[in-house]
């Protein structure tokens, strides 16, 4: 009882923080300059735009359901659009998108695979970002290049090593089929990364159709707005997201208005848009959660039966 209202009260609190950055925000800059450079977007930018909101969404359908075809022989294809869209709501539940994880449970079966599906979907979603975020932090901290550059390499170095990590007997418990991971993680980081494309294309176009900045300095700037994701202060990113536009975005000219207006109106566009048609699947498709507790109570037994037979074994050991 006393863990379930310490977690509701740290995401309260995070939810506050985010809502709390994101009036601070709005409080410096000019609103209605803001309000007055997203309503002169011409409609060839917000046509070229949703062309990209589109894309996106499509690269990250196309990597959640190859993933489920990879890892689980137990799905139906009606219910992977309905998981898709409910897991850009439960995205927003929890600081991390850790709640993301429940959109297995509208996809009716075995659920082995389908939660090994979603941890390599959530590994390359951050593997990438910090990845990228560390190539990038030299450039706002050039007194620490070396360390963040080395850190960035030596992550890129280990990543012939990650498939190997998945073939320990415990982590096999959860497959539901032989796998080639290999194969399985070359396509997850291809999807990743063009996620990641789409995102900065979408800045880019918008930011000049505004006023002006160049690829390069687009590229960087939107790598610290997506890696706001790993900041865990707020629920996805919200408040820390658009302060880092602002800051960032001076330094190449961009007014604070326009920065802070486009990043909230690409994240509109492209997370709030389909978490509200998740919405409307999870409402339709609620009774598919009904076995939710007791699938997540029996990963959690496996989970603290390993560690407690690995501590026992290294105390034996010493």
């Amino acid at each position: 009882m006393k863990e379930q209202i310490k977690q509701k009260l740290t995401f309260v609190f995070k939810y506050f923080i985010g809502l709390a950055l994101l009036i601070w925000i709005l409080a410096r800059v000019d609103r209605q300059q803001m309000i007055q450079t997203l309503l002169e977007i011409r409609p060839a930018t917000f046509a070229l735009i949703f062309v990209l909101v589109f894309l996106n969404l499509w690269i990250q359908f196309r990597r959640w359901r190859y993933l489920i075809e990879q890892q689980s022989s137990d799905f139906s294809y009606k219910d992977l659009i309905p998981s898709f869209f409910a897991g850009f709501t439960f995205r927003l539940i929890l600081p991390g998108g850790h709640a993301e994880i429940s959109k297995i449970f509208l996809l009716p079966g075995k659920k082995r695979g389908k939660v090994m599906a979603f941890a390599i979907e959530k590994f390359f979603q951050t593997y990438v970002k910090t990845i990228l975020v560390l190539a990038g932090l030299p450039f706002l901290f050039a007194q620490f290049k070396w360390l963040f550059w080395s850190a960035a390499i030596l992550l890129i170095v280990a990543y012939p090593f990650f498939p190997l990590l998945l073939k320990t007997r415990w982590l096999q418990k959860f497959q539901e089929k032989e796998v080639h991971y290999h194969k399985i993680f070359l396509r997850a980081l291809i999807f990743s990364v063009g996620v990641f494309l789409c995102l900065m294309l979408q800045y880019f176009i918008l930011l000049n159709d505004a006023h002006q900045i160049d690829f390069n300095a687009t590229f960087l700037t939107v790598i610290y707005i997506w890696g706001a994701g790993l900041i865990p202060v707020s629920v996805s990113g919200l408040g820390v997201r658009e302060n880092i536009a602002a800051f960032v975005l001076q330094k190449y000219g961009i007014p604070a208005s326009t920065a802070v207006g486009i990043s909230l109106l690409i994240f509109i566009i492209n997370a709030i848009i389909p978490a509200l048609i998740g919405v409307f699947f999870i409402y339709r498709r609620q009774h598919h959660f009904k076995d939710a507790r007791e699938t997540f109570k029996v990963v959690s037994s496996q989970i603290y039966n390993h560690g407690k037979k690995r501590f026992a074994k290294n105390k034996d050991t010493d």
